[in-house]
């Protein structure tokens, strides 16, 4: 292998691919990152075995190779050179840098040593707008669950239903759901890692002229999403997601009109003293108010009354303010609506005059 490229292109590409490689992977080869030279493009690619990042840059190739390397030793050497003309070339079992004065040695590892990327065949295929998908992923992927004790509530449910498709993340405690319309031909029921959604999150806001997000089925069962010049690889998650939609509540008695600045600013200011509390904070709604309270007795309280338009009975329930923090922290709207039904049943919050997206924490139970 033999290549020139230039260092701010091969540097965006190692830091892109460098997010999916793990500090304590399993096997010594998925610390590396596989450099494959051909067709005028430097392909870099990094896997987890979850997830698999391919990043494809326009280089000058003279001749066509691979090798693998350390992708943190190399990333940090890219780091360090200036932004000139790199040339990359592999022979005697390591990747020799060459780079205005610098010289280094990495010493790899065989290509062929590297986990196999599948092909997009295009089993299925369909095209997301960018900002429609970036949109449901803002509003479902904080809702996921990160323990691996139910791996099925890692990932995000992808389904089509009707005309539309749903996004649909909970960990059991918190329950995300967006609707998009999209004109899909032939079904869609797949439940895709959150982690590589995740990955698709941030590379889709990183490429800014990329206005699509594809996606494909290999026959391997495999699932890719190009976005510009990256894919990201990961494997639908096997299991039977939970029927999400029994636990949302079809009536309320208590609806709430409220700013979601004020209640973010009234949460934060709560949250501080919900800490030493198992992070528990109080809504209290009655006259036209929401006041949002936490009482720690060795650290102290606070109350924050918001002003609100309240129809319906009032009433008080508790939340965990982390679960209220993160989904408040990345609710777009400037108003949003809070409907509940007494203090044990499950807090709904829902965008105004928006159908598509609901939000629902499941409230902790306290004494009085």
């Amino acid at each position: 292998m033999n290549v020139s490229i230039l260092q701010e292109n091969l540097l965006k590409a190692l830091s892109r691919t460098g997010r999916v490689v793990s500090p304590k992977a399993q096997l010594p080869i998925m610390q590396n990152v596989l450099l494959a030279a051909g067709e005028s493009r430097l392909r870099i690619v990094a896997t987890n075995l979850e997830t698999t990042e391919v990043v494809s840059v326009g280089a000058k190739v003279e001749k066509d190779g691979g090798i693998c390397v350390s992708s943190r030793l190399l990333t940090d050497l890219v780091i360090s050179l200036p932004q000139e003309t790199v040339h990359l070339t592999a022979k005697e079992g390591a990747l020799h840098i060459r780079a205005a004065g610098v010289n280094a040695t990495i010493p790899g590892v065989p290509a062929s040593e590297f986990p196999p990327v599948s092909a997009a065949d295009g089993k299925k295929g369909v095209s997301l707008e960018k900002a429609t998908l970036l949109d449901a992923l803002v509003g479902v992927l904080f809702a996921a669950a990160t323990d691996e004790g139910r791996p099925i509530l890692t990932g995000i449910k992808v389904a089509k239903k009707g005309g539309a498709v749903v996004f649909a993340a909970t960990d059991g405690y918190r329950l995300s759901v967006k609707h998009l319309t999209l004109s899909l031909v032939g079904d869609l029921d797949l439940v895709v890692p959150a982690r590589a959604l995740g990955e698709v999150f941030k590379v889709s806001q990183e490429e800014k002229d990329a206005g699509s997000v594809d996606m494909r089925q290999t026959g391997e069962g495999q699932l890719i999403f190009t976005i510009g010049d990256t894919e990201i690889h990961t494997r639908a998650i096997a299991g039977e997601y939970p029927n999400f939609e029994k636990i949302i509540p079809a009536t309320h008695t208590t609806r709430v009109l409220v700013d979601k600045t004020s209640l973010l600013h009234a949460v934060k200011s709560a949250a501080v003293f919900a800490r030493d509390s198992a992070n528990i904070l109080r809504f209290h709604i009655e006259n036209q108010l929401l006041v949002v309270s936490a009482n720690t007795p060795q650290v102290g309280e606070n109350h924050v009354e918001v002003e609100a338009k309240v129809d319906g009975e009032g009433g008080d329930i508790a939340f965990n303010s982390r679960f209220l923090l993160e989904f408040l922290s990345g609710f777009t709207g400037d108003e949003l609506l809070f409907e509940m039904t007494g203090s044990l049943n499950p807090g709904v919050f829902k965008p105004v005059k928006d159908d598509s997206y609901t939000h629902i924490i499941m409230p902790v139970r306290v004494t009085s």
